[in-house]
């Protein structure tokens, strides 16, 4: 793998992350809220949102954005075949499934939003991960990217989006 796409691909980890994250803040404030954001965590400055249902709306802003980022990556390299954007394609996917993944942990935004609604835990996660699979599967066939290749750039992302977790966690920078 070229030092290129390794490059690309921490851009692209870390754009995911940071408008992920900007998203949630940007919803926060236009509702009235004081929002604080670091690198991966947004939230009340006060501890709580000045109306409750502020929350699902701040929640459902985030994946909107990274849904929004799929889509558009996916119409874009499927228009002119630029494997270095497939990154932008496949972090929405990885960062919605692991995100899924640990929301036995810590419910995840759609998880959040799910129970609220009465869905029951998984409902959204699940259909969004389902939804940001089909583009990326669709994309990987197509230009016939190779399960290595996707394992590969799988886990240059996990190892960008370890270090940037853990440091948001040692470092506790806030951004906004």
């Amino acid at each position: 793998m070229k030092a290129k796409y390794v490059f690309i691909t921490a851009i692209a980890v870390f754009a995911s992350f940071f408008f992920h994250e900007l998203a949630h803040w940007i919803a926060g404030e236009w509702l009235g809220n004081k929002m604080g954001m670091s690198l991966n965590a947004t939230y009340p400055i006060s501890g709580y949102f000045v109306k409750d249902w502020h929350e699902n709306i701040v929640s459902a802003a985030g994946p909107l954005f990274t849904i929004a980022q799929a889509f558009v990556f996916y119409v874009i390299i499927n228009k002119n075949g630029n494997k270095n954007l497939y990154p932008f394609l496949l972090m929405p996917f990885i960062q919605r499934l692991l995100a899924m993944g640990l929301t036995f942990i810590n419910p995840n935004d759609e998880a959040r939003i799910s129970q609220s609604l009465e869905l029951g835990l998984l409902t959204l996660p699940l259909l969004v991960c389902a939804t940001l699979f089909v583009l990326v599967y669709s994309t990987s066939k197509k230009y016939n990217y190779s399960f290595k290749f996707n394992a590969v750039t799988i886990a240059w992302m996990v190892l960008f989006f370890s270090i940037l977790i853990l440091s948001d966690q040692y470092f506790k920078l806030r951004i906004i």
